[in-house]
């Protein structure tokens, strides 16, 4: 069952309202980590993107707008914080029968996840948990922060990435695997 999680009535309010809580943490932890990017992201039906990126220790937002539907803009913002190491991470951008929608996952204790999919329906993004067994996708957000990554990841730079020993199935790959649990 699809569950609304957030209403954007208020124009730009969301977004005032992310940074403040932002702004808040950080004042009150003494540091914080902050990036900012944008990202070329490829969907299924070819088109490419180009995803505006933000990444707290408060969680992560995105900003995007899709081909289809020129001067429209859409804006996305973790709904889960587990706490310490247990943030939602967006790993597929993605448009399904004309509804742009993203999956997650949350981290729910050690070595269990819980995967989302959010989808943008009559103004508001709506979160679906999914089950245990789900058909798997490529993902298509970049994954790793605090590299050098620069102003702009662009598909070059993800498929090196994906290339790399170090950059497991797992940060590639949106999927049930190992252990899932629920909240």
């Amino acid at each position: 069952m699809a569950q609304k999680w957030m209403s954007w009535t208020a124009k730009g309010g969301a977004l005032l309202a992310a940074l403040a809580f932002a702004a808040a943490g950080a004042s009150l932890s003494g540091c914080s980590r902050s990036e900012r990017w944008q990202e070329q992201v490829r969907l299924q039906s070819g088109d490419v993107i180009v995803v505006d990126r933000h990444s707290t220790d408060e969680g992560t937002a995105i900003r995007f707008s899709l081909p289809s539907q020129p001067g429209k803009s859409y804006y996305w913002h973790a709904a889960h914080d587990g706490g310490q190491g247990q943030h939602e991470n967006p790993l597929v951008l993605d448009v399904e029968n004309g509804v742009p929608v993203i999956y997650t996952v949350v981290s729910t204790s050690p070595g269990c996840r819980l995967f989302t999919r959010y989808a943008y329906r009559d103004g508001d993004w709506w979160e679906q948990v999914l089950p245990d067994k789900f058909q798997g996708r490529e993902m298509n957000l970049f994954v790793l922060s605090g590299l050098d990554i620069g102003d702009m990841v662009t598909l070059e730079q993800k498929r090196r990435e994906n290339a790399a020993v170090s950059y497991t199935r797992a940060l590639r790959f949106l999927g049930p695997g190992g252990r899932t649990c629920g909240l």
